[in-house]
């Protein structure tokens, strides 16, 4: 990616009015990739005279082109920024408005979903200390690994949904993991964990059968097999992993689902 990164900004600073301004584009790149995108230690850099304007509007007007079409259209299992099963967006890691050198940088263009690139996350890029940033899903090793779960709030007849770092994490790395949760995930993840909540008890009754009480133990059982199911179909981080994660930890919750599963009848199978 750096190799390509240097020769798509060589190529663009070859034509007007960039060329002037290369040498200190050309360091800004060096900078965000030799501190992986962090912005506590990227800091804007100022062009004399000021083109974050026209830098800004790169993006614009090259979101088309096959540099940005490419990873727009990566093939991933769910949104690397906040774990939606869908993609099909691009995200600027730092801002585009906070930070226009790097508009049409691929390193600090990210495959994300709607709710990333136009939803919560706005414009924010940091909090108030150093562990608070987001987590970069090129360079944090990290975010290959499962990082969070959800937490089921009672009263579980109007249970609430909170995301929350995997317990065990360092204390570094769960604020890391806390304040990327806090803000990319909105309306539509909680609308998800609504809805998987309300339908795992029919789950339950159509994988067990008959009339039975769902015991604890299968509960359990098929807790984990719907958190394998979903690590491999859409990822470790994604929403319904982290929900299944959460659920699979709760057993005060995997009983009350195991309940509602008993006044439930088995879904016919289809013909």
């Amino acid at each position: 990616m750096a190799a390509n990164d240097d020769a798509y900004l060589k190529k663009l600073c070859d034509q007007r009015p960039w060329p002037p301004h290369h040498a200190l584009w050309q360091m800004a790149y060096t900078n965000y990739r030799s501190h992986k995108g962090n912005p506590w230690h990227v800091a804007r850099t100022n062009f004399i005279p000021d083109v974050s304007e026209q830098q800004t509007d790169l993006y614009e007007s090259r979101s088309s082109s096959q540099w940005i079409v490419k990873i727009r259209r990566m093939q991933l299992k769910s949104c690397p920024m906040c774990g939606s099963s869908v993609t099909g967006t691009v995200d600027h890691y730092l801002p585009k408005e906070d930070f226009p050198e790097f508009s049409v940088m691929a390193a600090n263009l990210v495959p994300a979903c709607s709710h990333c690139n136009s939803g919560k996350k706005g414009r924010t890029f940091r909090g108030a200390t150093p562990n608070e940033r987001f987590l970069h899903p090129y360079f944090d090793t990290l975010a290959g690994k499962p990082l969070w779960l959800t937490r089921i709030i009672p009263p579980y007849e109007a249970a609430q949904f909170k995301a929350a770092p995997l317990p065990g994490l360092s204390a570094n790395n769960s604020e890391l993991v806390n304040f990327h949760l806090r803000h990319v995930l909105g309306t539509q993840f909680d609308r998800n964990a609504e809805n998987l909540w309300a339908t795992y008890p029919q789950y339950l009754r159509d994988e067990v059968g008959g009339s039975a009480p769902v015991s604890p133990s299968r509960a359990r059982k098929e807790v984990a097999s719907s958190l394998r199911t979903s690590i491999s179909t859409s990822g470790a981080n994604s929403w319904n992993a982290s929900f299944f994660r959460g659920l699979l930890e709760d057993d005060g919750a995997r009983k009350y689902l195991a309940r509602a599963a008993r006044t439930l009848t088995a879904t016919p199978l289809p013909l």
